[in-house]
C-alpha cells in the first residue's frame, strides 16, 4: 500500500519534531466487500473533504507520479508485491480539512486535520494473513520501529488488545502539538489501514466503522 513507506515517513516526522474499483457491495450481497466500499464512508470523518488523488491504488500512483517522482516507484513496488502476494481490489482515500494538504503524499507535516483510508483486499482470508505477516510488503512496524517510538511517547497495541483481531496493530502518539494516529490490520481477506494526522478522537471511531464494513 501507500504503505510502509508512509508510516515509516509520518512516524520519521515525528519523531525529528522530538529529536529522534469496483462499486460499493450492496448490503447482504454474496461475496467479499468492494475495496472501496470498505474504504469511504460518508460519515467516518466530519468537517473533511477528500482529495482528488482518492481512488484506486492505481489511481493514487497515477498522481503521485507527478507530485513525486521517485517515492511512486517505491509505491508501484509495493502495489506490484501486493498483487503478487494475491491482491485483486483496493481503494484509496485522502481526507484533508485544509485543501492545501492534498496531493502531499506524505511529504510535509500537515497544516491540519489529515486522515489516510487504505483498503486491499485480496482472493481469500489466507492470502490477506500471510502477507500482514510479510512486513517488507505491507503497513506493519519493525520491531525497532515500534521500540522508536515507545521509547518517543507512544502507545502502541497489537493483536487483541486492538478489538481488531489477531493481526493487528493501532499506535497513537502526540509530539509537539502534532498526533498521528496508525491502524493497521488483517479481517476477512482485506488488509485495512488507516493513518491520521491532528485527529485524535475520530481516528479510533473511523476505525471501528471501517471495520464493521468488511464481509
Amino acid at each position: 500500500m501507500a504503505a510502509k513507506h508512509f508510516v515509516v515517513t509520518a512516524c520519521a516526522l515525528l519523531l525529528a519534531a522530538c529529536g529522534g474499483s469496483a462499486g460499493p457491495s450492496l448490503p447482504g450481497s454474496q461475496g467479499p466487500a468492494s475495496a472501496q466500499s470498505v474504504a469511504s464512508g460518508s460519515s467516518d470523518f466530519t468537517g473533511m473533504q477528500k482529495c482528488p488523488e482518492s481512488g484506486s491504488y492505481d489511481t493514487y500512483l497515477k498522481a503521485e507520479q507527478t507530485a513525486d517522482p521517485t517515492q511512486y516507484q517505491t509505491e508501484k513496488t509495493t502495489w506490484d508485491d501486493l498483487k503478487a502476494a494475491g491482491a485483486n481490489d483496493s481503494y484509496i482515500v485522502v481526507y484533508v480539512e485544509n485543501t492545501s494538504d492534498c496531493g502531499q503524499f506524505a511529504s510535509a507535516t500537515p497544516s491540519g486535520k489529515v486522515a489516510y483510508v487504505y483498503a486491499i483486499r485480496f482472493k481469500d482470508s489466507s492470502s490477506a494473513a500471510a502477507n500482514y505477516k510479510t512486513s517488507s510488503k505491507d503497513f506493519h512496524l519493525s520491531d525497532s520501529e515500534v521500540s522508536q517510538l515507545k521509547a518517543a511517547g507512544a502507545t502502541v497495541n497489537t493483536g487483541e488488545a486492538t478489538s481488531l483481531g489477531t493481526n493487528s496493530l493501532v499506535l497513537s502518539i502526540d509530539i509537539q502539538g502534532i498526533s498521528l494516529y496508525v491502524a493497521y490490520w488483517q479481517n476477512k481477506p482485506f488488509e485495512v489501514a488507516v493513518v491520521t494526522f491532528n485527529e485524535p478522537t475520530e481516528g479510533p471511531a473511523a476505525t471501528k466503522k471501517i471495520n464493521d464494513r468488511v464481509h
